[in-house]
């Protein structure tokens, strides 16, 4: 199936109105990471670079301050990391935190049409997910968004210490252990169902795509039974005790970074199965090709478009400052004003995000003949349809 809206990646909200408006934009996109040999030294030479690249490129003093002072900030995460940070005629839209290695080249600009690349790249999906750790007294989870920094005053979690009397099964024989064996099951069970309860909570409210379970096994598998169906089926669980004495201090971390790769390959492959599916049907619901993708963006047609954004490389397109928005040549502005040639990579996403389609980072050898850009269409190629 195609990507839905709530899982495609997503801009904050007001750029999309931003970019109708026009105007200049201001960007940097810089490793933040604190663990180089002399952090700051190379941040205050990376400040300089910056601040040189923005004053050549026409920024004004109050815009580059502005920047400067955001890239000045300590992340407040390990590293590695990143920062993002977005200015719309002078005012600050965006200084986004972004764990992780660098994502793309470092990029700083300024001009009417911005790098979103590095910001989206982070965030290829719109992907919330739990981390849940239990033991039998109890247990909790941590909600997290993929590509967004975990800031703990602004975290969503929720713990549950549940009863802890008789939790250590008793050790005696006959009718007395087995009475007390039942009374201490029990009260493990209730402890997972109140973490249970407080999970399917999290899951209606926030819709994760991932859950991931880690703990104590038997605890584990009396909160698997007891979670919901919809919760269940979207579980990935670790299987050692993280919080044993003896656990890998980075077992988790490496568990949860496996299990978002797959949700985020997982929707690749749907993307591409359905792509193929078209192909095969020869139903006109595809296009593929930088040409023919801008086309349907110009019509507003393309649902879902692909790009390689190292396949696309140093090409350029035409930004254009009202509808169509994007062109490959002059005679394709159907009367819009020529903002001018930009990287083609940043005029596709500026173009994707003015007409509410879907952007899906992909390698160009999954798509048709290589293409570097693909796209699923609202409806099926026809005669040309004029640009409004």
């Amino acid at each position: 199936m195609a990507l839905t809206q709530n899982e495609a990646p997503h801009l904050q909200s007001g750029i999309a109105e931003r970019l109708k408006r026009g105007g200049t934009w201001t960007w940097a996109y810089v490793d933040a990471s604190g663990d180089r040999e002399d952090p700051q030294h190379l941040a205050a030479l990376q400040r300089r670079k910056a601040e040189d690249v923005l004053r050549s490129a026409g920024a004004d003093a109050d815009v580059i301050d502005t920047v400067m002072a955001e890239l000045e900030e300590t992340p407040g995460v390990p590293a590695p990391v990143s920062r993002y940070v977005l200015v719309h005629d002078g005012e600050l839209v965006l200084s986004e935190v972004l764990p992780g290695a660098m994502h793309a080249p470092t990029s700083i600009g300024h001009d009417p049409v911005p790098d979103l690349l590095p910001l989206l790249a982070h965030r290829p999906l719109d992907l919330p997910f739990l981390v849940v750790e239990v033991g039998r007294e109890g247990g909790g989870y941590r909600a997290y968004r993929l590509g967004h920094a975990d800031v703990p005053d602004q975290r969503d979690e929720h713990r549950v210490q549940g009863r802890t009397d008789t939790l250590h099964k008793f050790q005696g024989g006959g009718w007395a252990h087995l009475r007390w064996q039942h009374h201490t099951e029990e009260i493990w069970r209730d402890n997972q169902n109140e973490v249970a309860t407080a999970i399917d909570e999290a899951f209606r409210r926030l819709q994760p795509k991932l859950i991931v379970v880690a703990g104590d096994i038997r605890a584990r598998g009396l909160l698997l039974d007891q979670l919901s169906t919809e919760a269940r089926a979207v579980v990935s669980e670790v299987p050692v005790d993280t919080r044993a004495s003896d656990a890998s201090e980075t077992a988790l971390v490496e568990h949860v970074d496996i299990a978002l790769a797959r949700v985020i390959a997982t929707r690749r492959h749907d993307f591409e199965d359905l792509l193929r599916t078209h192909v095969g049907r020869g139903d006109n619901q595809t296009v593929a090709g930088i040409g023919s993708v801008v086309e349907a963006l110009q019509q507003a047609q393309a649902s879902v478009v692909a790009i390689d954004a190292a396949a696309i490389g140093d090409r350029t397109l035409l930004a254009l400052g009202a509808v169509p928005w994007i062109a490959t040549a002059p005679e394709q502005a159907a009367g819009a004003p020529v903002i001018g040639p930009v990287p083609a990579v940043c005029a596709l996403v500026r173009a994707i995000a003015l007409t509410d389609a879907e952007l899906l980072l992909v390698n160009a050898a999954s798509l048709p003949n290589g293409a570097p850009a693909a796209a699923l269409l609202r409806w099926p190629v026809g005669p040309a349809v004029p640009a409004a």
